[in-house]
């Protein structure tokens, strides 16, 4: 299956490296210097009408929309709604909350419908085609959001929920329908993974990696498809089996 990668710059971000010397040591051959990529840092203060309220710690690229994500996955705002202004500035994320409290938008709709197993294995090599920075420095997560072919949104970070927080402040941002995406995962699928897919409101997710006993428990409990050990020949059905369809495929 051919993907269309999403065009946006502001939306297709990628995590910067930087050139650092180090020793590698093999016992049969001994010491050698060299060189090479490796993953940025930031600490970065959030800041909630004048108080400090949490500690977002990423890779430095598009702290705007991460701060969406986390300040709602973290239940510091509890609506996007509720963001009168966020802005990044001097190395801090300022956010300003509206007068008026905003009801909590209902999840949206299952609209998913049944997704071939080929096509799932279709986006086995995805995350790979996109990401610079994996194959540098071998030290991000990443994560797309996908629709019939097509790259919706899609984020890297150093660390694996900073990943779905970043996409969970593209979607609220650029207000895009999940009720019918998949998310491409390369992270492991535990708990607290499962909870910020459910709060995006994403019915599928695919990872390359494993999940655990409690994340699978509770993907079950919310409804959601877990599909593990994703490559382009196969992957692992977990939960929820009946948005997969194997027909046609090799029994």
């Amino acid at each position: 299956m051919q993907v269309k990668k999403v065009q946006e710059s502001d939306v297709l971000k990628f995590s910067p490296c930087s050139e650092i010397s180090y020793v590698d040591y093999y016992t049969k051959r001994g010491k050698e210097e060299k060189t090479a990529p490796i993953s940025q840092e930031v600490m970065v203060p959030v800041i909630i009408d004048g108080s400090e309220r949490g500690m977002i710690i990423s890779s430095p690229q598009d702290i705007y929309h991460l701060a969406i994500g986390y300040v709602l996955a973290e239940n510091l705002v509890p609506t996007y709604a509720d963001i009168e202004s966020l802005v990044v500035e001097d190395g801090k994320v300022l956010v300003k909350m509206t007068a008026e409290a905003h009801e909590i938008p209902t999840p949206p709709a299952d609209r998913l419908g049944t997704v071939k197993a080929d096509e799932i294995c279709g986006y086995g090599g995805l995350l790979d085609s996109l990401s610079a920075a994996h194959h540098a420095s071998h030290g991000v997560h990443e994560g797309a959001l996908v629709r019939n072919g097509e790259v919706l949104a899609y984020a890297e970070d150093i660390g694996r929920h900073n990943v779905l927080d970043r996409l969970r402040g593209i979607v609220e941002d650029k207000k895009i329908d999940v009720s019918d995406v998949m998310l491409i995962f390369s992270g492991r699928v535990p708990q607290s993974v499962i909870s910020k897919v459910h709060g995006m409101g994403v019915h599928l997710i695919a990872s390359r990696a494993l999940p655990s006993a409690l994340g699978l428990k509770l993907a079950d409990e919310y409804g959601i498809t877990v599909v593990c050990g994703l490559r382009p020949d196969s992957f692992r059905l977990y939960t929820h089996p009946e948005r997969v369809s194997f027909q046609g495929n090799i029994s």
